[in-house]
């Protein structure tokens, strides 16, 4: 039996001795200090038309309360049209320096000759967070995250939060500090970490960031049945405080078969899989069950960013 492996990961935030010793994050959103809060989260929007009708359906239902898209994929125009007819939808932007997939591809929206370091030499991203990490020039990297955050707003798109495509901008303390920086200066809350906390990002971290507690996602592919077990399971061993749940959700089309051809993780079956386990009956009963409280990453930028 393969087992489905998650990453489930404490951090302590860095908060004034104050705050340490009376407002747990639930109480500085407003909850009992003893909730269990969850953001329910889909990634990858944009890539495509699938992606993006899986996730919608889901919104609409709430079998996720957020979302984020990738601004230099094909689809995001898609995306952009069901933002504004959806404003109080929780949309972020899924910041973007990798292009994975085998045979589908794509590049960023600074111009080109502005970011070199961050392309392959067939004019795409590269495929893995290594070469970021490896050749990514900070100042070009930042060039980029404001380029996909400015088009975003161009586009009529009111991000609520920021996260990392492939945790691409948790790979080294350098561009975790750009990453942060940028989304504070646009008043974005933003994701910490993906598969494991960096003791030198968290470091820099304010009192006034508010970010989750835990972060879960399922890293190895199973079954049908293992897909629900284990995602019923995590929602059982939810602690106090706030957890963030990623998925991906798609339909097993000829169109997802397509982008996605050659993984095995992530994907069409991968993200049919998670989107029939988060609109399933038994997973609404067991966030029912534990007495979980779905929040937004709005809440949580009026927060951060109280408006006078």
């Amino acid at each position: 039996m393969r087992q489905l492996i998650w990453s489930t990961l404490a951090i302590l935030l860095v908060v004034s001795p104050l705050d340490a010793q009376t407002r747990t994050i639930a109480e500085r959103l407003g909850y009992p200090r003893t909730a269990k809060l969850l953001i329910l989260h889909a990634d990858d929007l944009g890539v495509a038309h699938s992606e993006n009708a899986a996730s919608f359906d889901a919104l609409d239902k709430g079998a996720v309360n957020s979302a984020s898209v990738m601004m230099p994929t094909p689809w995001v125009t898609e995306v952009a049209r069901y933002a504004q007819a959806h404003p109080n939808h929780d949309i972020g932007l899924h910041l973007t320096l990798t292009s994975e997939w085998n045979t589908y591809r794509w590049g960023g929206l600074a111009p080109r000759d502005q970011v070199p370091s961050l392309y392959d030499l067939d004019g795409t991203f590269p495929r893995g967070t290594d070469s970021v990490a490896g050749r990514a020039k900070i100042a070009e990297v930042e060039r980029e995250l404001r380029a996909q955050i400015d088009r975003a707003y161009a586009m009529g798109i009111r991000p609520t939060h920021v996260d990392s495509h492939m945790g691409a901008l948790f790979e080294t303390p350098e561009l975790f500090g750009t990453y942060a920086r940028v989304a504070r200066s646009y008043k974005l809350p933003f994701l910490p970490f993906l598969g494991g906390p960096s003791a030198a990002n968290l470091a820099q971290l304010t009192p006034n960031d508010i970010v989750p507690d835990a972060v879960i996602m399922a890293s190895q592919k199973g079954t049908p049945q293992e897909w629900l077990k284990y995602y019923l399971d995590a929602v059982g061993n939810l602690k106090p405080g706030l957890t963030w749940i990623g998925v991906h959700l798609g339909y097993d089309d000829a169109e997802l078969r397509a982008v996605t051809v050659g993984w095995d993780a992530w994907g069409s079956t991968w993200r049919q899989q998670d989107y029939d386990v988060l609109t399933s009956a038994e997973f609404r009963q067991a966030l029912k069950n534990n007495n979980v409280v779905l929040v937004t990453w709005r809440e949580i930028q009026k927060a951060m960013y109280p408006t006078p």
